[in-house]
């Protein structure tokens, strides 16, 4: 039967199911008292109806506290202190001076008159679903800024739990600590106010999570990352609000909807699979989970990006595409802000290896005159820079192309991320690729009627590999000749990290080397026209989540899918 088909069928079903419940039983749009956490539990409300969070901590008294401070760092709140004072009677006999060591216990109940069972409208919550590889950002897919509200809720849809034995919620303050010590390897004296709270979610699973402020520069943001388990699933939430604007009552009321956000999982209905690792997941022990501070560091920092000093083997660069040169010496110069004069003094220097340090992520873009464009168009965009880059854009009568090789792309000797497009027939050599060997995701989205790659071998120097998309499309012929002549991949075995694979790759011979590469989380091959579209042996990936072959969805984490989001193919 039809995928649409029967989606619609259930979705018929379950409008009626719902429309058969007792009107008293009806889920509905909790208002923002709704999600405001507090210590009375709900009267006249059925489980579902509301959310309880039980906390049970033992605390070791240190020199200087006070039962105060303990309530306020536990409770938020200083005046609950006499309840810490009550359930420790027999510890405490001098509340006026505590003893060093002592073992106090901590215990709290909190609630949210909203349950697992309502609904959510998305303009009132705030929120949006996270799809990608970012725990949060403040800009759409076109580069402008979104974020005018003085919060902003970010919910993920719910993957399969596989932290196992490396659970926080048990392993609490070996998780604190690697939080802590991320933090500061990633962010400095950025990340002030780090505070961690865990709890059970009654008839659900653990909630764990923590918060801080981050000094982005121009301002100062408060963050909070919250996430859920149960047996089978993680739903992770994120808060983002800038704290100047933000009064306590709205961050309590922010804390309470970042709390049911991770726990309900804002269910959108549709179901995203994992198609990329998160950004940071290799800088902490948590890569399953999200990153706040390398996000913090990457879409909030306002800071200048640091030039390398002492740095080894700092040779000139001698350039080959000159228009390259130009974009990248104008994309430097915005990430290190630097004033009119210290710009003219950088465009007249010879560029240096140092000058590149700290350069881990690239988009190239490069459309030709000859491949069905009437202007040559070329941009860069380094570190995720704003506005999307710098570009360029040649005018008819167009004397010379932008781009002849992509040779200058050995030089950015740190790249962890390079994603190319090309809409040209005139760059058939990739092979300088095989210099970045520290790349850990390497798209390639070239589009050419024209011409053939000479050969994919360098991929095989990549040892460090987890992404890869490796296709394109021809408007014109609705194919790609580019990558028609490739039909050994085997070099792919050199990958042994390699996670997420994305092929549109026709006239692949054999997907044996498959069997050797264990990681492989999702494989997504497109059907290309008058090639031999070969389907692979889905028994060779065993350790997959997402496997689409030519349309078709044999394996998805959740239940039957929906189609991959189009940007992450």
């Amino acid at each position: 039967m039809d995928k649409r088909l029967k989606f619609g069928i259930k979705a018929i079903i379950f409008i009626i199911m719902l429309l058969s419940i007792p009107l008293s039983s009806h889920a509905y749009m909790g208002q923002n008292k709704d999600y405001i956490l507090t210590d009375e539990k709900p009267e006249n409300l059925e489980e579902t109806h509301y959310l309880e969070f039980v906390s049970k901590e033992t605390y070791s008294v240190k020199a200087g506290d006070t039962l105060w401070d303990i309530s306020e760092s536990y409770w938020g709140d200083g005046t609950y202190y006499q309840k810490i004072l009550d359930d420790n009677a027999d510890v405490v006999s001098m509340p006026e001076h505590l003893m060093p060591g002592s073992q106090l216990q901590l215990e709290k109940t909190l609630y949210t008159k909203a349950g697992i069972e309502d609904h959510i409208s998305q303009n009132q919550f705030r929120y949006d679903v996270i799809v990608g590889k970012d725990a949060f950002k403040l800009e759409d897919s076109y580069g402008n800024r979104n974020f005018n509200s003085p919060y902003w809720i970010y919910a993920s849809v719910p993957y399969e739990n596989d932290l196992k034995e490396a659970d926080p919620y048990v392993h609490w303050e070996e998780f604190k600590d690697e939080v802590r010590r991320c933090s500061k390897k990633i962010c400095g004296e950025l990340v002030s106010d780090l505070s961690f709270e865990r709890y059970q979610v009654t008839g659900i699973g653990s909630l764990c999570g923590y918060h801080f402020t981050f000094d982005a520069g121009d301002k100062e943001y408060i963050i909070m990352a919250y996430f859920c388990y149960n047996t089978t699933t993680q739903s992770e939430a994120f808060a983002l609000c800038e704290k100047q604007r933000c009064t306590k009552s709205m961050l309590g009321l922010i804390r309470g909807k970042t709390f049911y956000a991770a726990v309900r999982f804002l269910d959108p209905g549709v179901y995203y699979v994992k198609a990329q690792d998160y950004v940071g997941s290799e800088d902490w022990k948590y890569p399953q989970l999200r990153n706040p501070f390398v996000n913090a560091m990457q879409r909030l920092y306002s800071g200048p990006l640091l030039q390398a000093e002492d740095y080894p083997n700092d040779d000139v660069i001698k350039w080959k595409a000159p228009e390259l040169e130009k974009l990248v010496r104008e994309e430097l110069s915005n990430l290190w802000q630097l004033t009119e004069e210290e710009k003219q003094a950088f465009m007249e220097r010879d560029m240096t290896a140092g000058d590149l340090a700290g350069i881990e992520e690239m988009d190239l873009s490069y459309y030709s005159v000859d491949n069905g464009t009437e202007e040559e168009y070329m941009r860069v965009q380094l570190n995720g820079s704003a506005n999307n880059g710098t570009d360029i854009t040649l005018y008819p009568p167009v004397k010379e192309r932008l781009l002849n090789t992509l040779e200058d792309l050995k030089h950015f000797r740190e790249l962890k991320s390079l994603n190319v497009i090309l809409r040209t027939p005139c760059i058939t050599n990739l092979s300088c690729i095989e210099n970045l060997t520290d790349l850990r995701v390497l798209n390639l989205d070239i589009q050419s009627a024209d011409t053939q790659v000479e050969n994919v071998d360098f991929l095989g120097k990549l040892t460090k590999l987890r992404s890869l998309r490796m296709g394109g499309w021809y408007w014109k012929k609705q194919y790609n000749e580019y990558f028609e002549g490739i039909t050994d991949l085997s070099i792919l075995r050199n990958c042994p990290h390699l996670a997420y694979l994305t092929l549109k790759t026709g006239n692949v011979e054999s997907y044996d080397f498959l069997a050797d590469l264990p990681e492989i989380h999702y494989l997504f091959l497109s059907r290309i026209w008058g090639e031999k579209n070969l389907v692979p042996d889905e028994s060779l990936l065993p350790n997959a989540r997402f496997i689409e072959i030519y349309g078709e969805q044999v394996r998805f984490e959740n239940g039957e899918g929906y189609d991959p989001p189009y940007n992450l193919r």
